[in-house]
């Protein structure tokens, strides 16, 4: 049945209508996120993606595209994005003996203010690392400190007992492995430019500098010839270390095979570890680095480390701002990289949190108590152009193995070289 429509009742509902509807909140299309770029590598993609639901509760309208590369394409992608302006992520992990290269392009975005106040947070020398020309180009990451993992059970056969506090003692217990049995060494070194990273855990440790703070060639540096001689003797003299390129096919099968009764690594060694061989789980234990003396500093150098590099001419400073910040000096964001990467945290908060000596489920022990936090991490004053010294160090290393010189010519050769580069 219809009804008939009476013209000033319509029109006494229609504008109440519209006067309700005029009232209410009409919730409009939700914002679409702010998307940035993170290039990083292996065990860092893993340990960045552990963290990001927790950047993504502080930070909801910021989307991080985490990207997996190798580490030395991103070293050369990003410097020559930096030098060119194009073609550059919005952060990236950089290397941080490498990462003096990258201020001097001018490509890179000035943080001091982002770091304000946190100074006191960080080891002095590490946070110098972060600065160029007074100023901050670099966000800090994660540390690696160089440490022994070891075979338990071939320590059992060999009736050693760990921690080995120094190294004599490791050098006497290193003869009893190889008495042994001749095909197992007590640990493995590395010539070449892959040389570069274990030498450093040995020279670092040993208070040692090639440089100056002012950048130059330190002259007759004995201290250093003196570490480059013992670093030679482990294999040539006292015939305990494996001479085996780091990364390589035999490296990685001495490691699986129980050819090796200990591993010199950094704390990302046990990403490694567990990755290659899974079947020993509870074999495996981890100790400090070595003292080299009784009285010695209870020291160790570095076998890596990382920083955070922002281009400026990323289109989302701000947020890129937050993600590299809370990668760096947020302290759950810091010690969740150890859980998830095994990534020594650089702020010293984190390395003062509980969560650190909790257990590796691998070792069956916590790998800060056992080896991080006995020692104290020593650092290289490093220059600009860092991989020059790698690839002089690499060649002499090389020399000097193959016995063409001896670690005191490879020595002085070597600073001739660096002396004529930086004076």
């Amino acid at each position: 049945m219809d009804f008939p429509v009476n013209r000033r009742r319509f029109l006494q509902v229609a504008g109440a209508t519209a006067l309700a509807t005029s009232s209410l909140k009409i919730p409009s299309a939700q914002a679409a996120p702010t998307k940035i770029t993170y290039w990083a590598w292996s065990e860092h993609v893993r340990g960045a993606k552990a963290v990001y639901p927790k950047f993504q509760q502080q930070h909801p309208d910021i989307e991080v595209d985490i990207i997996n590369l190798n580490p030395q394409e991103i070293q050369d992608k990003m410097l020559i994005a930096l030098t060119t302006g194009v073609g550059a992520p919005d952060v990236a992990l950089i290397i941080e003996k490498r990462f003096p290269t990258y201020p001097q392009t001018g490509g890179l975005l000035d943080v001091t203010k982002s770091l304000a106040g946190l100074e006191s947070q960080y080891e002095p020398r590490l946070w110098a690392r972060l600065h160029y020309e007074g100023k901050a180009y670099g966000v800090p990451y994660i540390n690696n400190s160089a440490v022994m993992f070891y075979r338990r059970d071939i320590f059992e056969k060999a009736g050693l007992t760990a921690p080995i506090d120094t190294w004599p003692e490791w050098i006497e217990a290193g003869k009893k492995v190889r008495a042994m049995d001749s095909n197992v060494y007590m640990h493995q070194v590395s010539g070449g430019v892959a040389g570069n990273g274990p030498l450093d855990g040995y020279m670092e440790s040993a208070g040692v500098q090639y440089f100056d703070e002012k950048g130059k060639t330190i002259r007759n540096n004995k201290a250093a010839a003196d570490v480059l001689r013992f670093y030679f003797d482990l294999v040539k003299k006292h015939d305990i270390a494996l001479l085996v390129r780091h990364n390589s096919p035999e490296y990685f099968v001495a490691m699986k095979t129980g050819k090796l009764a200990a591993l010199h690594s950094g704390n990302w060694g046990l990403e490694r570890i567990e990755s290659e061989s899974p079947e020993n789980k509870g074999k495996w234990g981890v100790m400090p680095w070595p003292k080299w003396s009784k009285d010695a500093p209870a020291t160790t150098g570095t076998w890596g480390g990382s920083v955070l590099a922002i281009p400026k001419s990323g289109k989302n400073i701000d947020a890129t701002v937050k993600w590299a910040t809370f990668l760096g000096t947020n302290v759950d964001a810091q010690v969740g990289l150890w859980q998830s990467s095994y990534g020594y945290p650089t702020n010293l908060l984190a390395q003062k949190d509980p969560r650190m000596l909790e257990t590796q489920s691998y070792l069956g022990q916590s790998m800060y108590e056992a080896s991080l936090k006995p020692r104290e991490t020593k650092y290289f004053n490093l220059i600009p152009d860092w991989p020059r010294v790698q690839v002089a160090m690499g060649r002499q290393l090389d020399l000097m193995f193959k016995g063409d010189r001896t670690p005191e010519q490879a020595w002085a050769d070597f600073e001739a070289e660096m002396a004529a580069f930086t004076g």
